[in-house]
């Protein structure tokens, strides 16, 4: 990440005018939405089934994410987030038959959505650059997972599970215009290594 806005920090601080400078990429009462995409499921690699069943080809979408954040000082933020993903399991039950292996299949439908709260460290006074908003953040997310036909004993169960899992990303921003920036941040949540995105920040300042 660092390597990859390193090139915009540069050029940002050459050519920034003393006009540039009077507002930083990340301001106090200011609110930001994001959505992106994922990649690397942690889910999607995690999957296994019980002895007797064989998994199949999968297929379905990457994660998606969708985050709102308000800036509660030029530092820090806080924000809300959401992120849903469907992936198409196929499995097959394996029995002996009198002519031989018999396979059933199944086709598992796993349905995420997860819901929670991240706090956001932003290092605009390190970097001062009005373009690159780069942060580090952690929080927890409730997770509810829904599956349609999970394997279990000699055939499947449709289950529903829920869950609490830490999140913790670093990433940043790179603004093209004064509303809209391009996003990337990389760390753990378990549905995703890393995720790409774009923002659109309002002004939420009182005016004089």
């Amino acid at each position: 990440m660092a390597f990859l806005l390193l090139p915009a920090v540069v050029n940002g601080q050459t050519t920034t005018t003393a006009a540039d400078s009077v507002r930083s990429a990340f301001v106090k009462n200011t609110y930001t939405l994001t959505l992106g995409v994922g990649f690397a499921n942690g889910y999607r690699q995690a999957y296994s089934v019980p002895t007797g069943f064989e998994k199949g080809p999968m297929s379905g979408f990457a994660p998606i994410y969708a985050r709102a954040e308000y800036a509660v000082s030029n530092r820090v933020s806080i924000g809300f987030g959401m992120a849903f993903n469907t992936i198409y399991f196929n499995n097959a039950r394996v029995d002996s038959g009198h002519t031989g292996i018999v396979r059933r299949t199944a086709t598992n439908k796993w349905r995420f959505f997860s819901g929670g709260l991240m706090a956001m460290y932003h290092f605009g006074h390190i970097i001062k650059n009005n373009k690159v908003d780069l942060y580090a953040g952690a929080g927890l997310n409730l997770n509810n997972i829904a599956e349609s036909a999970r394997p279990k004993g000699d055939s499947t169960v449709s289950v529903t599970s829920h869950s609490v899992t830490p999140a913790i990303r670093i990433g940043g921003r790179y603004y093209i215009s004064d509303k809209f920036s391009l996003h990337a941040d990389a760390g753990y949540d378990k549905l995703s290594v890393f995720a790409i995105g774009a923002s659109c920040r309002f002004d939420g300042r009182k005016k004089k």
